[in-house]
């Protein structure tokens, strides 16, 4: 393997691993109700298709922090990801099982409502911006719905998440 094989296998593996990053900052984003980190995976003319929304970034993001509220918490877990590149155009599949635990006000009681779906993203790098998704389908494989039978109180001791900037994890502390 000659030089110039080596460095556009290396730049390959970068491209992977920033879209890798757009797509768990996605993942965050919409768990944490962060419409600026949502907006920010994406390209401002994208095109997103959730099925009950269809449309780009700005009203995707108004969309989460309207629909998602309605649940006491969610959680999007990314697995298997298959991302190709082709120049400054990239495809990718990744796999989800997104978690979505209803309040205990809910008629139907405290459920955990939890769907398989499949990110089927193209993603482009521009000058600007670098990589971000340019289009976004998802593809629902499964759902099911349990009832949240065992309670488990959190103790004093618990950290515990939040669904805003106060969650934990945009801590930095000091020395780490």
């Amino acid at each position: 393997m000659g030089d110039r094989e080596r460095i556009r296998g290396l730049e390959e593996v970068l491209a992977r691993e920033e879209i890798r990053g757009v797509l768990m900052d996605l993942a965050r984003g919409t768990d944490r109700l962060d419409a600026e980190l949502i907006r920010s995976c994406y390209h401002p003319d994208a095109i997103d298709d959730h099925a009950e929304y269809r449309g780009g970034p700005e009203g995707f993001a108004d969309w989460v922090l309207e629909v998602l509220p309605y649940f006491a918490a969610t959680m999007h877990f990314l697995g298997n990801i298959r991302i190709e590149v082709e120049g400054d155009v990239a495809h990718s599949e990744t796999y989800c099982v997104a978690h979505h635990l209803t309040r205990p006000d809910d008629p139907e009681g405290e459920r955990d409502i939890s769907m398989g779906l499949r990110y089927v993203d193209r993603f482009e790098r521009r000058a600007d911006a670098g990589w971000r998704i340019a289009q976004r389908r998802c593809v629902w494989d499964w759902a099911n719905t349990l009832p949240m039978d065992v309670k488990h109180a959190f103790g004093e001791s618990y950290t515990l998440g939040r669904r805003d900037r106060e969650d934990p994890s945009y801590e930095r502390e000091e020395g780490a």
